[in-house]
């Protein structure tokens, strides 16, 4: 009797395990993917603030004259 509750534990671990991993690639997928969304959303941003300094100083010199 033993040995069989022993026998299902194992079997009811090894499930939760696999059901553990496969959310851990999953999150793991997600997260990558996210994560190059960030980076390049945040290349955009660099690249428009670039412009934007060029659209100020030219505005000042034009305020200037």
């Amino acid at each position: 009797m033993a040995n069989i509750e022993w026998e299902v534990r194992a079997k009811e671990r090894r499930l939760v395990n696999k059901r553990l991993n496969k959310k851990i690639k999953e999150l793991t997928h997600s997260r990558d993917v996210w994560k190059a969304k960030a980076t390049e959303r945040k290349a955009d941003i660099d690249e428009l603030k670039k412009k934007l300094s060029i659209v100020k100083k030219n505005l000042q010199q034009i305020i200037g004259l």
